[in-house]
């Protein structure tokens, strides 16, 4: 088992210098023949950890091929017009609840507020303009840092899930809302915001990585069906991701070696609150810990 990033720098280079390069997911699929290229499996391991502790640390299964020139490509369609169209907006899906997961992580948020309407709303158009209101109006008063992502309840109507970090202004983020939505025809409140305890669903000290998690379950494929430009979440700028490290272990480690390698340096850096997913048909292995405990 690997021991340190340089010895696994080292058989990155071994194997490359083997003249192997990573395979594509259509070389995979067409050539696990007898007669194809020699195919190497092999795992890679990535570890990001973040400014408050947390740390993300995933394996997964890497096919590489020995063959230095590309095989031939399909012709590929227009945008938008693929037979992979499905796959692409399913892929496109995953990409951005990664991409709420690590904001929110960054900024460490601990708390989700939730911005709703009264009526059954279900003007995109509308949120989109009452959201940019209130981002900025918030902005005026303090430094704003957010993730934000849209939820289509089962009557069809949209709400805003925002994380945040630390204790917030309720009665200020309660009057700017209300102030951008308005009343109702009989002159009731048009809008309300809702605060979920940090520290319910492990959201507290230990569990700021379930919020991000949380709040990510809400970016679908659906949400950019139509328009292939559509923003699926909404994050305030300033955000800086941390990089991710990755090292190769050794040639001829296998799924349980690759998965154990994984769940030990989770449970090493902070058992309390890990979460984990596995699947060994899909060739991959993601913990994630909570805050590091001082």
């Amino acid at each position: 088992m690997v021991s340190n990033i340089d010895d696994s720098f080292n058989s990155i280079k071994n194997f490359e210098f083997d003249e192997c390069r990573p395979a594509t997911e259509d070389e995979t699929a067409n050539w696990l023949l007898d007669d194809g290229p020699m195919l190497k499996t092999t795992w890679m391991v990535y570890d990001r950890q973040f400014p408050d502790g947390q740390r993300e640390i995933c394996a997964t299964r890497s096919v590489r091929i020995k063959q230095v020139g590309s095989l031939p490509l399909q012709n590929r369609s227009r945008r938008g017009e693929s037979e992979k169209r499905e796959q692409n907006d399913d892929d496109s899906a995953k990409r951005a609840k990664q991409a709420v997961r690590l904001r929110c992580k960054s900024i460490a948020a601990d708390r989700m507020l939730t911005l709703t309407y009264r009526e059954n709303m279900r003007d995109m158009d509308r949120l989109k303009k009452h959201w940019d209101l209130f981002r900025r109006r918030m902005s005026r008063h303090k430094q704003f840092h957010y993730v934000a992502t849209i939820e289509t309840q089962q009557r069809g109507a949209y709400h805003i899930h925002v994380a945040v970090r630390g204790r917030q202004v309720y009665q200020l983020i309660r009057s700017i809302w209300q102030k951008i939505v308005g009343l109702t025809d009989d002159g009731k409140q048009a809008g309300q915001i809702n605060v979920r305890d940090p520290h319910k669903f492990g959201f507290g000290k230990h569990g700021a990585h379930k919020l991000a998690g949380y709040i990510s379950k809400y970016i679908s494929k659906d949400q950019d069906t139509h328009d292939l430009n559509k923003k699926r979440y909404w994050s305030s700028r300033g955000i800086v991701v941390p990089e991710k490290n990755y090292y190769q272990l050794p040639y001829g480690a296998d799924a349980f070696e690759a998965f154990s390698h994984v769940m030990q340096l989770g449970a090493d850096h902070n058992s309390e609150g890990m979460t984990f997913f596995s699947n060994q048909a899909l060739g991959v292995c993601w913990v994630a810990t909570a805050p590091c405990i001082h």
